[in-house]
Parts: C-alpha cells; sequence; structure tokens
C-alpha cells in the first residue's frame, strides 16, 4: 500500500510539473526557449545539466587622497570563460562616467561633481586588444584572439577618478573626513546564457547584476583613517592598538554590544598601533561586488550572531558611525537582531556571509547595499532608522547569495528586500506600521496612465515614480499577498526551494515563477498574471447582498487580494470574515461571502489599513432602516 501511494504521488508530482511547465510556455520568451534547448536552465526551475557562469578574480591596489577627493587604483584581474562560447570581445563597466561631461543619465545633477569621469589611464589584455570603443558607462575590447571555452584571460587597468561631493549616488566624499566607495573599479560585466555580454548602461537608477568573483584588494589612506570593507582584514594587529584587537576578538564571540572603538579610545589614543599601517588589506571568496567605507574619529560597535545552530558558525555584526549620531547607538544591537531573524525566520536561512557592517555617512535618510557593507544615512525616526538597517542587510540574500539581474529585474532584489523587511518590523516595531506604508505607496500609483508592470525590464523605465513603485512597491505587495494565498509553511517550503536552487547563481523571474508553482503544487497562474504580467488594479468592491446574507463581493480591478469583512448586525454584534488571497484562484471575477443568516445585517465595511483599494467607494454597504 505504502509502494502505491508513493507511486501515485509520483505520478502527481509530474504532472503538476509537466502542467505548471505547458502553462508557462505562451509566456516564456525566446531567449529562456533557447536556454532550455542548450540544458542552461530546465522547465522545472531548476539550473539546467548545462547551466554555467563565469568569474573573475581582481587584485587591486587603490590610493584614497582625500585632501583633493580622489581616488587612483590599479588592477589585475584573471577572467575565466566557464561558457560554451569563443568570445571576441569583452565589455568593462566604468560606472564613475555617470558623472562624465555630456552623458545621458536618469535624472538631472546640475553642473554638480560634472567631471572626466573614470579615466583609464592604462589597460591591456594579455589577448592584445584590436579596438577600444566607450559608450556612456561601458567599455568596449575588441581582443586579437579570442577566449575559448575553459580559458582565463589577464587584464591589467589603471584608472583614476574624482569622488563626487555633493551628488551622493550611492557613494561619495561625505565631508568631514568620512568617504564610502562603491561602484569604482573598473569591472568585467556579467556573460550570461540569456544575454551574452550585459551591455545596459548605469544611468543612476538600476543596479546590480554581478558575477561571483574574488578580491584582494589593498587600500591606501592617509593617516588616522580606518577602513571597514567587503571581506576580512588581514593582520589587524598592524594597525590596531592591542586593546582594539582584543575587543575585535572579543565581540566575535560575544552576544553583547563591545566599544571597540570609543570617543574615550580615541582621546587616550588607543585605537592605532605604533607605526601603524596606512595599507589596509582584505580578501573576499566569491562575492558579487566589493566596496569600501573610511573615516576619522569614528566609533565602533560589534557583537556577533550564531546563525546556524548545527556549525555553530557566527556572524559579525559591526556599526560604525561618528560621535554625533541621532540612530546609529543602536545600530549594531538592530542589525544583530535582524542577522538573527533573517536565519532562522524569514526567509530562514543561514546568514551568507562572515560579517554584516553598517556605516553611517551622516546625511539624513537613504541607504545603499553591497555585500558585507551598508552605506546608511542616520534618520531621526526610530522606525525608519530600524527599517533602513533591515532593508539593507536584507540584501545579503537578494541580490548578492542569489545573484540576481536587478538591472533587468529590479523587484527580484529590492521587492525581497522590501517585503521581508515588513515581516522583521511587524516582529520587532509593530508601532511602525511598515506595512501601511508599503501599501500607500505602491496604491498611489497604482492604476495610473505612468504605472508598469513587473516583468517590465527595469532599465526600460525613465520615470522615477514608476521605477520605484515597480522596483519596491507592487513587488512587496505581491510577496506579501502570495505568502498570504499559500499560507506560512507552503510559502516559506517554496522559497526555501527557491534559495536553495539558486544561490550563488543567477536566475530570472522564470526560474522564481515555475519553482514556487511546483514547490506549492500549483500552477498559480491566476496570481502572476495580474500581479507580475499586467498592472491590474487593486479595487474590491460590495456588488450585492442579498436577503439570506450572502455578500457578493466583485473584484473591479482584477488583482488577487484578500477579502476582509467587518459585519455589523441589527442586534450591535460583530462578526469578522477574513478570507485568504487563494478565493480568487478559481479566476472567477466574484465570490459570495455568507455572513450569519440568522441575523439581520445593518453594516458591511470591506478592507483594512494593509489591503490596497484604489476606489472605496463601494467598500461599505449600509441597510437603511425601514418603518413598520
Amino acid at each position: 500500500m505504502r509502494i502505491k501511494l508513493l507511486s501515485i504521488l509520483l505520478l502527481f508530482s509530474v504532472f503538476i510539473e509537466s502542467s505548471i511547465a505547458q502553462n508557462f510556455n505562451s509566456l516564456i520568451p525566446n531567449e529562456l526557449k533557447e536556454a532550455y534547448k542548450n540544458r542552461t536552465r530546465s522547465a522545472d526551475g531548476y539550473p539546467g545539466a548545462n547551466y554555467w557562469q563565469n568569474s573573475a578574480s581582481y587584485k587591486i591596489d587603490a590610493i584614497l587622497d582625500d585632501e583633493n577627493s580622489m581616488l587612483m587604483g590599479e588592477a589585475r584581474i584573471s577572467y575565466f570563460n566557464n561558457s560554451p562560447d569563443t568570445l571576441n570581445d569583452m565589455v568593462m563597466r566604468l560606472y564613475q562616467n555617470f558623472f562624465r561631461k555630456g552623458n545621458a543619465r536618469g535624472f538631472y545633477i546640475g553642473d554638480a561633481d560634472v567631471t572626466e569621469g573614470m579615466v583609464i589611464d592604462s589597460i591591456s589584455v594579455d589577448r592584445g586588444i584590436k579596438s577600444k570603443n566607450t559608450s556612456a558607462t561601458n567599455l568596449f575590447l575588441k581582443l586579437d584572439n579570442p577566449i575559448n571555452p575553459s580559458d582565463s584571460v589577464s587584464v591589467y587597468v589603471k584608472w583614476h577618478f574624482n569622488i563626487p561631493q555633493k551628488v551622493m549616488l550611492r557613494m561619495g566624499n561625505y565631508g568631514f573626513d568620512r568617504f564610502f566607495i562603491a561602484y569604482w573599479y573598473p569591472q568585467i560585466a556579467v556573460y550570461d546564457d540569456i544575454d551574452g555580454w550585459d551591455k545596459n548602461e548605469y544611468f543612476g537608477a538600476t543596479e546590480f547584476y554581478n558575477d561571483f568573483n574574488d578580491f584582494d584588494v589593498k587600500i591606501q589612506t592617509p593617516e588616522k583613517y580606518v577602513v571597514w570593507a567587503t571581506g576580512d582584514l588581514q593582520k589587524e594587529e598592524d594597525h590596531f592598538h592591542k586593546d582594539v584587537v582584543k575587543k575585535i576578538e572579543e565581540a566575535s564571540v560575544s552576544n553583547e554590544i563591545v566599544k571597540i572603538i570609543s570617543s574615550e579610545d580615541r582621546k587616550s589614543n588607543k585605537v592605532f598601533a605604533k607605526n601603524a599601517s596606512d595599507i589596509w588589506h582584505f580578501k573576499a571568496t566569491y562575492v558579487p561586488d566589493f566596496s569600501f567605507g573610511t573615516a576619522r574619529n569614528y566609533n565602533w560597535d560589534a557583537t556577533s550572531v550564531e546563525v546556524d545552530t548545527i556549525s555553530h558558525r557566527r556572524v559579525f555584526v559591526d556599526a560604525a558611525y561618528p560621535d554625533s549620531t541621532k540612530s546609529f547607538g543602536n545600530a549594531a544591537f538592530w542589525s544583530a537582531k535582524s542577522v538573527e531573524l533573517m536565519s532562522f525566520s524569514l526567509p530562514g536561512v543561514p546568514f551568507p556571509y562572515e560579517h554584516m557592517t553598517s556605516f553611517c555617512n551622516g546625511r539624513k535618510n537613504g541607504g545603499m547595499e553591497s555585500p558585507m557593507m551598508a552605506n546608511n544615512g542616520d534618520p531621526e525616526d526610530e522606525g525608519r532608522a530600524m527599517g533602513l538597517f533591515y532593508h539593507e542587510i536584507l540584501h545579503s540574500y537578494f541580490p548578492f547569495f542569489m545573484g540576481t539581474n536587478e538591472r533587468k529585474y529590479a523587484w527580484m532584489d529590492e521587492g525581497w528586500a522590501a517585503y521581508l523587511t515588513i515581516e522583521i518590523m511587524d516582529e520587532l516595531s509593530p508601532e511602525t506600521n511598515y506595512l501601511e506604508r508599503i501599501k500607500d505607496g505602491f496604491q498611489s500609483i497604482n492604476g495610473a496612465e505612468k504605472e508598469v508592470s513587473l516583468m517590465t525590464l527595469s532599465h526600460n523605465i525613465t520615470d522615477y515614480k514608476s521605477y520605484r513603485v515597480h522596483a519596491y512597491g507592487r513587488s512587496a505587495m505581491a510577496y506579501h499577498f502570495l505568502k498570504d494565498a499559500l499560507g506560512d509553511d507552503v510559502f516559506k517550503e517554496a522559497m526555501h526551494q527557491y534559495i536553495y536552487r539558486w544561490q550563488g547563481r543567477h536566475p530570472i523571474p522564470y526560474d522564481f515563477f515555475i519553482t514556487i508553482a511546483q514547490a506549492s503544487g500549483q500552477s498559480l497562474l491566476w496570481f502572476y498574471l495580474p500581479w507580475f504580467f499586467e498592472t491590474a488594479n487593486a479595487d474590491l468592491g460590495i456588488k450585492k447582498v442579498t436577503n439570506d446574507n450572502r455578500i457578493i463581493i466583485e473584484n473591479y480591478g482584477g488583482l488577487p487580494l484578500p477579502v476582509n469583512l467587518k459585519v455589523t448586525y441589527t442586534d450591535n454584534s460583530m462578526d469578522e470574515i477574513y478570507e485568504n488571497t487563494s478565493i480568487w484562484s478559481s479566476g472567477e471575477k466574484a465570490v459570495i461571502i455568507l455572513a450569519n443568516p440568522e441575523k439581520e445585517i445593518s453594516l458591511i465595511e470591506l478592507g483594512d489599513n494593509t489591503i490596497p483599494d484604489i476606489n472605496t467607494d463601494n467598500n461599505k454597504f449600509e441597510v437603511k432602516a425601514t418603518n413598520d
């Protein structure tokens, strides 16, 4: 009997997978069909038998000139062609050309920080360079000799650029001897199985899509600067006073907050070692990017968190900030709590990196993520500060651990960070009403002409508000109500399937859609189409109430949402009726909710503060009293 049951379950599983693949067939673009044909990806949502991705090893020497707000660097890069293709050219990203005079940009910056951009002083490739051409932010190299499959190439590049001081686009010179440096080195673009070379430009809105690379970076700073960066600092004792080294070691095994550097330490000259080195050496393995923050006269708090009960691996969690801070005094505590929740609750996967540093740039708001680093503002409001720390740290999973292409699909990155922040804030700071704020942002554009679908490629969106709601708002709402439809346990298991299949790789939306559908045993097209492929509206309404207390709810906007009803009866009693989002899974445009048939209804109210609805005129049904 058990064997027969297992056989039935196996056949059902195969049927579900086949059904899901067939249902998605009409939506799949030609590029993905070619990937299926080449077996780099599979129609069941897994990486294919022939899946590959390229990688590089960067050895960088950089010099920070604080007086002239300039960074100079040289890099020796080994690039590995793991693809089956012969590469006759290379594409390198020159991010700081965003500031080059005359370049196209996604938004107006005036004359502030307009420079020569990223100046390439020297570049060579061991295969020889036939020709060089530069677009807005890409450098195209035509090679004399190709890079064959399973071969590698060596690149040398030397460059410099002025660090922006007014337009802080994810990095810059923030004044008061504090810098955060990101998007800063000539970077070999991604070559993948979907698009080949990624040739999209960096116009300021879209962010990450990088290979998983190794970094060996040396950063020379003026004296008395401390550097925090992606990866591990080599030979801490070459830089820090013995008391600081001891406190770093203490924090790495402690659940308590350790003040590694304080104003008292600075006053007593107990920060730096005697004859301290000004060359800071960091190493990082299999990460998609490298950034660093550096400052004089900063405080440094740290603790650590166990993120895996089997291996007992701990993550070093720290915060660097000036004396005059509004929110960073609690940054290490909040960050540690969020790392713990991320590891054991949602997403419920051990934090993927060995440390996580939140660096205070001193501005009022805003933040920017990079592997193991966050460049954060300093909000006055505690709730906003907590949400900022959690959001940026959550990017450790998306796009870094998962390797998603935010340039094309920002919702696979920002949407997850926004949604998971909702979950953490609901647990740690429910009074902040974080979900309601996200809902309001989405609702402000839903149904408007400028709203775009989630499957609109992010780099094609030129209106910034459209991009923000596309990347953060609609996507966070989609994940939230997908969880509502599937239930907590099924959603979490499906999410884990997605993470386990695609960690350290480059998933695209269809890999996500099919994996979640397969793991839940549902096609989910009823949900995916209106939320991701269309711009369906949030508009549920009470269409009719029958004499036997059947309440007919119409989905006027077409967007699947939960039905939340408050039914008040003439005896002043009240029922609250909640039907989760799956009530629309049949594809019907209206559903019937049965209230207590033994009572007489006086008032029905539909919705709540967390469910978007762009038309509330049809959300209330009041039964007018009649005279006997």
